[in-house]
């Protein structure tokens, strides 16, 4: 394929237990394709934490984008679990309409395609972020939320003082 000038990829991995970074990108991708001028992506993969051999970050995996020169694009990192990280990588602006596995922290940024999106986190997710959420997605549909710890009832039940049933 060197020569490619447009290439859209949308790629989710499961069961691997490798993270694909800008690295991968750079040298297992990009490297064979001197005539891409244009690449939208977004690359998720999975992992368990015990078998990775080095520590993961958000900072760390955002620095080398920057370090191959393409600032177009950023990173999620989202612990679904004790023991595992899903780590998505994509261009911006996010041009697909399918995102999954977005955790409590999420870039910045308008996602003004995705209308499907899934939730999955160890933390319970909070009024707050439900407000960004509203902000980040305009075109949302679809949302499915899961959790591993459960929000406390008496979260559920704080009414305010200006609440009055209407019965």
């Amino acid at each position: 394929m060197p020569y490619l000038e447009n290439l859209t990829l949308y790629v989710r991995i499961a069961g691997q237990n490798r993270i694909i970074d800008s690295t991968v990108v750079q040298n297992d991708i990009l490297f064979y394709m001197p005539q891409l001028y244009s690449f939208t992506f977004y690359i998720s993969t999975d992992a368990d934490t015990r078998d990775l051999s080095h520590e993961l970050s958000r900072e760390g995996i955002q620095k080398t984008w920057i370090n191959i020169g393409r600032r177009n694009a950023t990173s999620i990192m989202n612990y679904v679990s004790p023991y595992k990280v899903v780590c998505s990588i994509f261009s911006l602006t996010f041009a697909f309409d399918y995102l999954v596995d977005l955790g409590n922290i999420f870039p910045d940024i308008v996602f003004s395609h995705v209308t499907y999106l899934l939730l999955r986190n160890i933390e319970v997710f909070g009024h707050e972020f439900f407000v960004r959420i509203a902000r980040s997605f305009p075109l949302l549909k679809y949302l499915c939320i899961f959790n591993i710890k459960s929000q406390l009832l008496a979260d559920l039940l704080i009414l305010s003082s200006e609440y009055t049933p209407s019965y």
